[in-house]
């Protein structure tokens, strides 16, 4: 499928750039920006570097190639990625006499293909330190603010383009318009709508299953029960087995909830496993959150073999479900400059075994959230599902304080404390709604 490639700079602008680009029905991908050269298929019709964290002056900064920009393919830069193409060609990034931050004025320098259809002046966001104070040969000023000379460029022969602002925030009124016309610039058509992505998936659940059954990791949220509904859909409920694991960090009646809602919803090939004692013991001596996600991912792949040795399934002829988003993945180490924001239990080690060998399948991999939820109403799934959070992972176990015992302020443990005291937690659980 044709695609734009977006390289990850940092943060969180990678994601947003990409789900931008969806809801415009361009299909995207997140990739490293050290990507490999020969890893860059034949499908890619352009490419766009992320803003990020660090400047392009640092002695560290993110891993580039830079041979990335010798491609013949059109390449729009924000905000770092706007620097990197600039220091790259033989221009100059420094500091900015006068930052900017927020809401800015842009006005156009010259017409530009990225500008088509845009009215000026506009309103973008800024966020920089930062600013090109010198252009490399034939690149030419394309818009500017007013405080930021060169707040855009182009160099039309090499098809680079770069925008200080970010353009994929909602507060860039031109954004979806830029990135309409950057696809444009891309010779890309509209591939990525919900109806087809529905059918696609469902196919890669043919390809990828093949004669297998699945077993599939339930928690009565909305990503696994889309996940368990395209199952049962495509493979039908002889072949699909959803397990329900307590590990004892539920809300109040949280299981039964959950009994009660797929019941409703007519599926009856699920069971329930409580295994709250395994969890409690296992993460009970533990107060460091990655360490915890960790422990708990292991615990669900022992718990589910476990159940698989009980109830005497060939592990040959089953693979492992799971309802895996886009970002679990990227988030994990997909990519190398968002991994810090936390290992997901769904990509611990027992898992990443079981995915060498062939033995996980996850419909919804190449999804966000959004998209997830607009799948959910397609195969008729109720709200009480679709917009559904139940915290089955690690999430409550993550989220309640932890202590060794130790205090290391009295002071501030005394004022802490006393602060905690004055929270009317009842009252507080009460106004949750948690249905």
């Amino acid at each position: 499928m044709n695609k734009i490639l977006v390289l990850d700079f940092g943060g969180q602008y990678a994601h947003l750039i990409a789900k931008q680009l969806r809801r415009l029905g361009y299909y995207s991908e997140i990739a490293l920006p050290s990507i490999e050269t020969e890893q860059i298929s034949s499908d890619t019709k352009g490419i766009i570097l992320s803003g990020g964290p660090s400047s392009v002056y640092q002695a560290e900064k993110p891993d580039f190639n830079e041979k990335l920009l010798q491609l013949d393919l059109p390449i729009l830069g924000l905000c770092y990625g706007h620097h990197a193409i600039i220091q790259h060609y033989g221009g100059s990034v420094g500091k900015a006499k006068k930052g900017e931050y927020g809401f800015t004025i842009f006005n156009k320098v010259i017409d530009s293909q990225l500008f088509q259809d845009i009215e000026f002046p506009a309103q973008v966001w800024m966020s920089h330190e930062d600013e090109v104070s010198n252009l490399p040969e034939d690149f030419e000023i394309s818009g500017a603010t007013e405080n930021c000379q060169v707040a855009a460029y182009e160099n039309i022969l090499l098809k680079r383009y770069g925008l200080q602002f970010h353009a994929e925030v909602k507060d860039t009124l031109i954004g979806g318009q830029l990135f309409q016309n950057f696809a444009k610039i891309c010779g890309m058509k509209k591939n990525w709508d919900q109806k087809q992505v529905l059918q696609i998936i469902k196919q890669q659940i043919k390809n990828e299953s093949k004669d297998k059954k699945v077993i599939l990791f339930l928690s009565g949220g909305v990503d696994s029960s889309v996940a368990f509904a395209l199952l049962n859909e495509v493979l039908g409920t002889e072949r699909v087995l959803g397990l329900f694991i307590d590990n004892g960090f539920l809300r109040k009646n949280e299981r039964e909830r959950i009994q009660q809602k797929y019941h409703n919803l007519g599926y009856d090939n699920f069971i329930i496993e409580g295994a709250e004692e395994e969890f409690l013991t296992a993460v009970g001596h533990e107060t460091d959150p990655q360490k915890k996600r960790k422990i708990i991912g292991e615990t669900f792949i022992k718990i589910r073999d476990k159940v698989v040795n009980r109830l005497g399934i060939c592990e040959d002829q089953w693979l492992l479900g799971q309802g895996t988003l886009y970002p679990d993945i990227i988030e994990s180490g997909g990519s190398k400059h968002a991994k810090v924001i936390k290992t997901h239990h769904n990509r611990v080690e027992g898992i990443k075994k079981k995915k060498k060998k062939g033995l996980i399948i996850e419909p919804l991999k190449d999804l966000y959230k959004d998209e997830v939820r607009e799948l959910g109403k397609q195969l008729g799934l109720p709200d009480n599902i679709v917009y559904r959070h139940p915290f089955p992972g690690p999430g409550i176990s993550i989220n309640l304080l932890c202590s060794d015992g130790k205090i290391i302020d009295n002071e501030k443990f005394a004022l802490a404390e006393k602060k905690i005291k004055k929270i009317d937690l009842t009252q507080w659980i009460a106004s949750q709604n948690y249905q």
